[in-house]
């Protein structure tokens, strides 16, 4: 292989990775608008801006390297949809709650983390052996999704969120496994 090949062959290879990169921004902006839901409520901007970065960040590297890395990820967005949103409508719906006080809040991230859960219990790649990642992914996704929300009441909705959502998705894939 002379020179230019070898740079025909780099620049190619660059401009396939910037297409794929490309194509992964276009597939996670439409969360943008969901991410910016979250500010509506009353928790610190700075935590829920940092989670959201987070999400958008691990969710465009799935895409981007794709094969059973992205395959979980749209089960994981829909499932971790409904515990980031409950909290935000309880907020939005004009029931004012400071943290620690409130007990509103973390029940609708424990209903939202066990309704989530019960949705990705069904909907996530069957989990097998020698083939976890579709699975993990789609946890992960919908556990940083979730948190999005449900950082409205701090570390205590992120307990109980994640607690419905094990529960939730426990018997589901139990079943689904045999």
């Amino acid at each position: 292989m002379n020179a230019l090949e070898s740079r025909l062959e780099a620049r190619s290879r660059r401009a396939y990775e910037v297409g794929r990169l490309t194509h992964a921004v276009l597939r996670v902006s439409p969360l943008v608008p969901l991410m910016a839901l979250a500010l509506l409520g009353c928790s610190p901007s700075h935590e829920v801006l940092a989670c959201a970065g987070t999400l958008l960040l691990v969710v465009t590297l799935l895409f981007w390297r794709g094969q059973e890395w992205s395959v979980g990820v749209a089960p994981g967005i829909a499932a971790g949809l409904v515990p980031m949103l409950f909290p935000i409508i309880i907020q939005v719906g004009g029931h004012l709650c400071l943290p620690g006080s409130c007990l509103l809040l973390p029940a609708g991230c424990a209903a939202g983390g066990l309704l989530g859960g019960s949705l990705l219990g069904i909907a996530a790649p069957r989990p097998r052996a020698g083939r976890m990642t579709p699975f993990i992914v789609a946890c992960s996704v919908a556990g940083l999704m979730g948190a999005v929300g449900c950082l409205l009441y701090g570390l205590v909705g992120l307990a109980v969120m994640a607690a419905g959502m094990a529960t939730g998705t426990a018997g589901l894939v139990v079943v689904r496994r045999v």
